[in-house]
């Protein structure tokens, strides 16, 4: 089964999206207490920014970050995600969004293709 089916221009589009979603959204929904389960999604939203505008693929601005390294840097904010309930102590209060955030960024981390598209060259004369 070939799992790489979600090209590196709509992974750069979904990095955007989600980082616009984990910079905004806990602040609707934290209520008056903002704890952990508040900045961490910020702090992590901050990271993917980053990550995408130095990312080498349509998305990025500086293109200094290889997109292999952009997907280790993903599958470690995904796991951290889903497990910062867990390990940040408040489970009791709000967990099913960071678990679902987290598992669908390892997902959508595992279903990328690890390149973009380039040019072959031919000898060395074309691209």
């Amino acid at each position: 089964m070939n799992s790489n089916i979600i090209p590196a221009k709509t992974h750069s589009f979904i990095d955007y999206g989600t980082a616009a979603s984990l910079l905004t959204l806990p602040f609707l929904f934290s209520g008056k207490k903002k704890g952990a389960e508040t900045w961490i999604p910020v702090i992590l939203g901050g990271g993917v920014l980053v990550q995408s505008l130095l990312t080498a693929y349509e998305g990025g601005a500086k293109k200094s970050l290889k997109m292999e390294n952009h997907l280790k840097m993903d599958y470690l904010n995904g796991a951290l995600m889903a497990a910062s309930p867990f390990l940040f102590g408040f489970r009791k209060r709000s967990w099913l969004p960071h678990v679902a955030l987290g598992l669908s960024e390892l997902a959508i981390a595992y279903f990328t293709k690890p390149e973009s598209k380039k040019k072959k060259k031919f000898f060395g004369l074309l691209g």
